[in-house]
């Protein structure tokens, strides 16, 4: 069966509209790059996982797909602002927030 390209896979460049929830401490590379190379948004699961786990589960992702994933950041987790420096020296595209006001 072939998906019509609605406005959210054109937005993030995915072939199925299937955004897997990002599940702290569940969502890590091997899944979410599974999710990505089977043509939905994977997202990592950030949580309150420390910025080195992020970054590095980052790197681990993209090692295993070429395909658009995101995370999903805790706003309220300690080193926030060490997260936002995460996801910006490592270029993420899409974000994913809870817990939290992102203004």
């Amino acid at each position: 069966m072939e998906f019509e390209k609605n406005k959210v896979c054109q937005l993030l460049k995915i072939k199925y509209p299937i955004i897997q929830g990002g599940m702290a401490s569940i969502s890590e590379s091997n899944l979410v790059s599974a999710v990505s190379n089977a043509g939905g948004l994977g997202v990592i699961g950030a949580g309150l996982m420390p910025p080195s786990w992020l970054e590095k589960e980052i790197k681990l992702t993209r090692e295993k797909t070429k395909n658009p994933f995101g995370v999903n950041i805790f706003m309220r987790h300690p080193k926030i602002e060490e997260i936002v420096r995460v996801l910006m020296k490592e270029k993420v595209e899409i974000v994913f927030t809870g817990g939290g006001n992102p203004l």
